[in-house]
């Protein structure tokens, strides 16, 4: 096993720079680089209040007042091999946008993570601590007194979650290094928490011990934490090609595909098609407004509306992503999912694009795939994988380890992880009377019902099951009906490397995408009414048209949509009986 080592850095900010523009670039474009250095574990922002006071109390003796030009904006941690060491050091000090940076460099062994193994209330509010001994005492008693009198006082103290601490004392042999050292960070439920589990018995009792030991402890509430590296992954999404992330395969064997499976053409008659052209590429889902309007985003990141009949297109927004499934809110304005950006909000008669989530619990949504929106102002959203970019989907495939995830965003904006585990979350929609929401697993060939209201609320089951192709984005429900996006049928192939060995299927990741396996191309929808029954089967393998990733119906008339077209597909239903 490689020796890791652990980096510290103090952040200071520039004053001639606004705050919020060095609050984005610190955690967008410098933490895409500093995530994607080889050789790191774990990367973490923890970004401070501005000029917000501690919960950490007076003691007579010592510094507990942070004066405005000590003020520091964030520290990063940052858990990686010692190898890696010098190259991230590179990096971190090189970041002109700040204006002063303080490095510490410890081993991993001088660091430790504590939480609490009773029942404690959700952390919702983080302190970082900073330490800075007394001169005279010796580093050895001082990293004693902290591992061994100070932390075990606060981690009996009730209302403190989670406790993480660094001793910093290996740095102290560089130069003009040497302000703290030792970084404490503490979780609670809220700020009150905090200031009570400081009142105890237990941790006064740590006073004269404190007064003998430091000279200065200061501590500065956190307003957000990032997580953007986790076991050795970046969990921001690519903004550049990126090499391949390893795969990391399951075992997983399938229920035989059913043999509708092997068929190239539906059992229904397929109508008269005729294509709509973009004027750009990869429109992955396809929505239709109260005007019979189609809305379209693709792969430029450009929003689209076009008029079905006259085929008139106009780009009516852009996201500065990749726009993936589209929904609409009851006031006419457009949810999208950006795989780039997260879950977003336009305006689709200004233009004006707005941030709904695009990190929940500190870390980086990687693949937010298809929205649903209830009356009441609630959107459910799904996130396709956690490991993987959407321009890399294929190793989710492959892999078979689930990591999608459904979400609940409420009125005031707070978002909750619903269900986890899911092969490949992808597309859903509301039942008819808003009590479930219906939504699909690609890699799992299935549609699950996950009712939210009424006397069955929270409860999961199978809607349909052994789909025989892979399922994408839903369209609406109306009346009790829903269409269904069928990529294409089941690649056998597939099915059988998952019950494998891994290394085949690592083998086969590596080699180019033209390559790997791949099923018909075909265009392909299918659809359900809320029992989960198959009432048209629409499927046709010779009209130059395939890959269906997105389907709405308006007016007696589907339009699909497809990453592989530059253009929509029209099926007047009225054709097809």
């Amino acid at each position: 096993m490689r020796k890791k080592s652990v980096i510290s850095a103090f952040i200071w900010f520039r004053g001639d720079i606004l705050r919020e523009q060095e609050l984005a670039y610190w955690r967008s474009f410098f933490a895409q680089k500093a995530a994607r250095t080889r050789g790191v574990v774990e990367y973490l922002q923890h970004h401070f209040e501005l000029d917000q006071p501690g919960q950490w109390p007076s003691i007579a003796g010592i510094d507990t007042v942070i004066r405005p030009h000590q003020r520091m904006d964030g520290v990063e941690e940052v858990v990686l091999e010692t190898g890696a060491v010098k190259q991230q050091r590179k990096l971190i000090e090189s970041a002109g946008a700040f204006k002063k940076i303080e490095l510490h460099v410890t081993d991993l062994k001088n660091s430790r993570s504590l939480n609490r193994s009773s029942p404690s209330p959700k952390r919702n509010y983080q302190e970082v601590v900073l330490i800075r001994r007394k001169p005279f005492i010796r580093p050895q008693d001082f990293q004693a007194f902290i591992s061994q009198v100070l932390v075990p006082a606060l981690a009996k103290a009730p209302g403190i979650s989670n406790i993480h601490y660094h001793l910093l004392e290996a740095e102290q042999r560089r130069k003009n290094q040497s302000s703290y050292q030792a970084m404490l960070i503490l979780g609670a439920a809220d700020a009150s928490a905090l200031k009570q589990a400081l009142a105890t018995a237990d941790f006064w009792m740590t006073t004269s011990a404190q007064q003998a030991h430091c000279e200065a402890i200061h501590s500065y509430p956190v307003a957000d934490s990032y997580l953007f590296t986790m076991s050795g992954r970046p969990t921001l999404p690519q903004i550049k090609p990126e090499r391949k992330p390893r795969l990391d395969p399951v075992r997983r064997k399938f229920v035989p595909a059913p043999p509708r499976a092997r068929h190239k053409f539906g059992q229904s008659p397929f109508p008269s098609a005729r294509r709509i052209p973009l004027s750009g590429y990869g429109p992955e889902d396809v929505v239709a407004d109260n005007r019979g309007r189609l809305l379209c985003g693709v792969a430029d990141g450009r929003i689209l509306r076009i008029d079905p009949e006259q085929h008139l297109e106009e780009t009516i927004g852009h996201t500065g992503g990749r726009p993936l499934g589209l929904e609409f809110l009851p006031n006419g304005q457009l949810l999208v999912c950006d795989a780039h950006k997260g879950l977003l909000r336009l305006n689709t008669e200004t233009g004006v694009v707005e941030t709904l989530a695009q990190y929940v619990d500190g870390v980086p949504l990687r693949f937010c795939s298809n929205a649903a929106a209830a009356k009441d102002g609630t959107i459910w959203f799904t996130e396709s994988t956690s490991r993987y970019d959407f321009e890399q989907y294929t190793g989710a495939m492959l892999e078979h380890r689930p990591s999608g995830r459904l979400f609940k965003r409420s009125r005031d904006g707070q978002v909750e992880v619903v269900l986890t585990g899911l092969h490949f979350a992808n597309g859903l929609t509301l039942s008819n009377d808003e009590q479930a929401v219906i939504f699909s697993e690609t890699d799992g060939y299935r549609m699950s019902r996950f009712w939210i209201d009424g006397p069955r609320a929270g409860t999961l089951e199978l809607l349909a099951e052994n789909l025989p192709g892979f399922p994408d984005n839903l369209s609406r429900m109306q009346n009790g009906k829903f269409w269904v996006a069928m990529v294409t049928n089941r690649n056998l192939m597939l099915d059988r490397l998952g019950s494998m060995p891994g290394f085949l299927r690592k083998g086969l990741w590596r080699i180019p995408e033209r390559w790997q396996p791949k099923g018909f191309e075909t265009a392909w929808t299918m659809q359900f009414d809320e029992q989960g029954n198959c009432l048209w089967d629409l499927q046709h393998s010779a009209i130059g048209y395939h890959g269906v990733t997105g389907v709405a119906e308006s007016d007696g008339t589907l339009y699909l949509a497809s990453t592989e077209e530059d253009a929509l597909l029209v099926l007047p239903l009225n054709q097809s009986n």
